[in-house]
């Protein structure tokens, strides 16, 4: 058989980019019939390489699929913990009892290592329950102005700095050992009121590209159950 040699500039195409034959049908398929080739010296049997190329893409198309139904489980099994935590919210009945709920019984439900309420002082003179902290309603106000809260926007996520775990320059202090961390705003008569702050040892429990939607969800029926019970 004569030698057949490609144009240069065709050979560099394909050896730059060799999908162009593997990923065409019709030229795969001449490629791949029997054909007598005395030189056995250069041969290349292309059909290892196109077995391992689609090999490749197998796993990867496995990779992805698994990633899609972890992620489906997880959004699932998120929606199941905020609509519990919700249920458990409205049944408490009175200010005292829905604090105490949050900061201790939430924890479990929503699987966070911490909940810490602030609220303003405007709207509750005293607090003896743990992690339920009184505040000027001023500093609270400017706080959630900082920090990029708003009447339209309840929620905000985070990962937190090493720099900043112990301490910080906020109206809280964060626990040692968080990683990543919530702040839901109570929105009471339409002015914000205080906040929820859940904290969480683990990085991947809250980040800035995770949807706030069910989050949000929460902080207006817990705004709205704790309206309830103030001006009842």
């Amino acid at each position: 058989m004569n030698k057949i040699e490609l144009v240069p500039d065709e050979r560099k195409k394909i050896l730059k980019n060799p999908d162009l034959i593997l990923l065409d049908k019709e030229l795969l398929l001449a490629l791949l019939k029997d054909s007598d080739f005395p030189d056995e010296e250069n041969l290349v049997d292309i059909r290892n390489i196109f077995l391992k190329k689609l090999g490749d893409k197998v796993e990867k198309l496995k990779t992805t699929n698994s990633q899609i139904i972890r992620h489906a489980y997880e959004n699932q099994l998120g929606i199941k913990k905020i609509h519990k935590c919700c249920l458990a919210t409205i049944e408490t009945k009175d200010i005292d009892s829905l604090f105490r709920f949050l900061c201790s019984k939430a924890t479990e439900i929503l699987g966070v290592d911490k909940i810490k309420i602030v609220v303003s002082e405007d709207m509750f003179s005293h607090s003896d329950i743990e992690n339920c902290v009184l505040k000027p309603d001023r500093e609270v106000s400017k706080y959630l102005e900082k920090i990029g809260i708003t009447t339209g926007k309840l929620v905000r996520l985070k990962n937190v700095p090493e720099k900043k775990k112990i301490t910080d320059e906020d109206i809280i202090t964060r626990e040692e050992n968080t990683k990543s961390e919530a702040i839901i705003s109570l929105l009471i008569k339409r002015e914000l009121k205080g906040f929820i702050f859940f904290e969480s040892a683990s990085e991947a429990t809250f980040s800035v590209d995770q949807s706030t939607d069910y989050l949000e969800f929460f902080a207006k029926i817990t705004s709205k159950h704790l309206e309830s019970l103030l001006y009842k």
